[in-house]
């Protein structure tokens, strides 16, 4: 059994589930902007879109290790056991942020493992899209246009994700202040404009995410 096929099958899955499901995130979040709609309905909508979103979370922390077992078997870069250990270790700590938070909606522990996350996105984002650049340069440590692209692009996709949830960060308390004290045009101006914002990152994200897939599978140079 050709194991390069295996790893590339689950890499290609992963993006797939990702952005099908952000997609479903994207739709259900612009019809919250609707102000005819009832609070209740916004509400649901919002919580849809919360917890499908846990998708694309889970598949961007196990893109990481496997997108690293890919490229040991391909033979794109040469990597140490060690290596992988501490890609698979990073997926299982990242899993974890995302579960206390997914289970502690609301309470100051799932504010707190989010920020981690952000943290660990801005630099990890810094490392890929340094690294991935530089290879495009000067040809090492990757000496692969199409590899070098990618790591580039995928570091970007770190911060996109960044945006996103710096882009939707407005949009929670004049939202809430609806349900408790009914809408008016200032409260729904700042919450089209924080959906707005979060949705032009997010089809960002959804492009750069669509190329890493393309560049990856067809390798165009």
């Amino acid at each position: 059994m050709d194991t390069a096929l295996i790893w590339g099958y689950i890499h290609i899955l992963l993006f797939v589930f990702w952005l099908g499901t952000d997609l479903g995130v994207f739709i259900a979040t612009a019809y919250v902007k609707n102000p005819a709609r009832s609070f209740e309905t916004r509400k649901t909508l919002i919580r849809i879109a919360g917890m499908a979103h846990v998708v694309p979370r889970v598949c961007f922390a196990l893109i990481l290790p496997t997108g690293v077992e890919l490229t040991g078997v391909i033979n794109v870069y040469p990597l140490t056991p060690g290596l992988r250990a501490f890609s698979w270790a990073i997926c299982a700590v990242w899993l974890t942020l995302i579960y206390l938070a997914v289970r502690n909606p609301g309470k100051p522990i799932a504010a707190n493992v989010r920020i981690i996350e952000l943290v660990f996105e801005a630099f990890a984002g810094l490392g890929f899209v340094t690294y991935g650049l530089n290879s495009l340069a000067t040809g090492a440590p990757i000496d692969d246009p199409w590899f070098a692209a990618k790591l580039f692009l995928f570091g970007l996709v770190f911060w996109a994700s960044i945006a996103v949830d710096i882009a939707f960060r407005p949009f929670y308390a004049p939202f809430f202040e609806v349900g408790q004290e009914g809408s008016t045009p200032e409260r729904e101006e700042t919450i089209s404009a924080s959906i707005n914002h979060a949705l032009t990152a997010m089809g960002i994200l959804y492009v750069l995410i669509a190329a890493i897939a393309f560049i990856g599978k067809v390798k165009p140079f």
